[in-house]
């Protein structure tokens, strides 16, 4: 904490291949108009012109090399050199909006006892939107969105500033996983921390081909991982609905990729949480023997993603 009794803040970047776009995700924690106390960028063992690009700014901020072992290791690295009394997140392909950090002291003034901050994205790149919302603004009900977020991961990781103390006592995120931060908010709010949401876009989220398609399956399983872990965290009914849904998606991500064997536990799985039928027809189908099936792998494939479609029809 300042002299005046101010939080202090460090912004943390993980840089990993991102010569493309790490100067203006700098230039725009540079250009705050509450400005960082602190910029860490972690350059995650890139081999293309990321330190190039990041030299450019000379001792504007710090810069720590390591090899590259992920971005929840490089985030680690950053809170570990972190020294502000709350830390903000931001991705090296993303833009913060000019008052991100503003808008957020101004939160923390008002509500010091808040623990986690996040707002609203602007989606840019290949696709374009705003980012999923909790349900409220300001100071959240924790139950409110412990349920909501159990359904879906609805903070946007740049957008978030977190108490630095609050990291310490939970210790870091998990490494070499694809749903890192996701675990993270869930281990939050199970050890009672306080989120705010503030409903204005504090940045502008980019969307592109190295982060938009990249392990798909083993994302979707690293978030199945995540809903086991944190099922007892939530009503039963809806802990049930979420795991049939996770290893449905498993499945169909299996099938799609050839692997019908594979699929068949995971079908059988949803199954075992939440009938549906859905996942009833696939356990069938892929009963079927492999020289019956295998001609129809084509068939198969645009049959599970129209079931998928129907799921979310009116008649799902």
């Amino acid at each position: 904490m300042s002299s005046s009794g101010t939080p202090t803040f460090s912004a943390v970047i993980a840089a990993y291949q991102a010569e493309d776009w790490i100067a203006e995700s700098v230039g725009s924690i540079l250009s705050q108009t509450h400005p960082a106390d602190q910029i860490v960028v972690v350059n995650d063992g890139s081999t293309d012109g990321t330190a190039r690009e990041l030299a450019r700014f000379g001792d504007r901020i710090t810069v720590v090399e390591r090899p590259n072992g992920g971005c929840p290791a490089a985030f680690n690295t950053a809170f570990r050199e972190a020294t502000g009394d709350y830390v903000a997140l931001c991705g090296a392909d993303d833009i913060w909006e000019p008052r991100k950090l503003e808008w957020q002291a101004e939160a923390l003034r008002e509500h010091p006892d808040v623990d986690v901050l996040f707002g609203d994205a602007q989606i840019f790149g290949l696709t374009e939107g705003n980012y999923a919302t909790p349900p409220g603004t300001g100071v959240l009900d924790s139950d409110a969105l412990r349920r909501e977020l159990y359904r879906e991961n609805l903070v946007c990781a740049p957008s978030i500033m977190i108490r630095r103390s609050l990291f310490e006592r939970l210790g870091p995120f998990v490494e070499r996983f694809g749903a890192d931060d996701y675990e993270y908010w869930m281990r939050s709010l199970r050890s009672g921390a306080t989120f705010y949401y503030d409903p204005r876009v504090l940045l502008r989220y980019r969307r592109h081909e190295s982060n938009l398609s990249s392990g798909l399956l083993w994302m979707q399983r690293c978030s199945h991982d995540v809903h086991r872990w944190y099922a007892d965290d939530v009503e039963p009914e809806l802990a049930q609905e979420v795991l049939a849904s996770d290893l449905f998606k498993i499945g169909r991500y299996l099938v799609d990729e050839g692997r019908p064997d594979d699929a068949r536990p995971a079908f059988r799985g949803s199954l075992a949480h939440r009938f549906g039928m859905r996942a009833l027809t696939w356990t069938a189908l892929l009963r079927l023997p492999g020289a019956v099936r295998e001609p129809s792998g084509e068939a198969l494939v645009r049959l599970s993603r129209w079931l998928e479609a129907e799921a979310h029809g009116p008649a799902a």
